[in-house]
């Protein structure tokens, strides 16, 4: 990563290198001497996981592009393929997985179904309740999303098949934070909080077009 990649991002986002900086946990008086360096000046190691971290967090909140290139650069850089491969087996999904990159809401949605599908998974989301509940801890909007997820997989009105998503989703929860963040290309750009809510979403129109029927 280089100088030309952070700058990039100071171009996009508007931001200041004070700004920028404090995101990243950097001084912008330390950014401001990185980009007056030559183009193409390497920064240093030691700070990369915090500025591709900075960059997943900015796209998740749509501030940056994930598919213009030096982001892109970003968000892979550093990526172990050994890694790619045991989450990908982790959470079940087809080995070529991560040769289509995509950030739509379909490829999110789509993705938690192909999670959702699997019975293991769904046993390990009814095996752990608790541990579930315990993430409406996070706040009201977390709590709203959780429950409405616990509701699609209770309900007796819909089928299996239309409980993938939900089931996909609260696996995800489950999943050790440390184990997918930076790990999977689109998935792993969001958090759980953001999975929850497009997967909640997902139901919620499900139910606005029932009563439309």
């Amino acid at each position: 990563m280089t100088n030309s990649h952070l700058l990039k991002i100071l171009q996009t986002t508007a931001y200041s290198p004070e700004e920028l900086g404090r995101l990243i946990g950097l001084s912008g008086m330390t950014l401001r001497r990185w980009i007056k360096k030559p183009a193409g000046f390497p920064l240093p190691p030691v700070y990369l996981p915090a500025i591709r971290d900075t960059c997943y967090r900015l796209v998740s909140e749509g501030v940056l592009d994930p598919e213009a290139p030096e982001i892109k650069e970003i968000l892979f850089s550093g990526l172990a393929t050994g890694e790619h491969h045991a989450a990908i087996v982790n959470l079940g999904l087809p080995a070529d997985f991560e040769s289509n990159p995509s950030m739509s809401e379909d490829r999110i949605l789509t993705s938690l179904v192909m999670i959702g599908a699997q019975e293991k998974k769904q046993s390990e989301v009814e095996k752990n309740p608790t541990k579930i509940l315990s993430f409406k801890n996070m706040g009201s909007e977390w709590a709203e999303r959780i429950t409405t997820l616990l509701s699609v997989i209770k309900s007796r009105k819909m089928s299996l098949t239309d409980k993938f998503i939900a089931y996909g989703a609260l696996f995800y929860l489950l999943t050790p934070i440390d184990f997918i963040p930076d790990n999977i290309p689109f998935l792993g750009l969001f958090d759980d909080f953001a999975i929850l809510g497009f997967a909640a979403t997902y139901y919620m129109k499900m139910q606005e077009g029932n009563k439309h029927v």
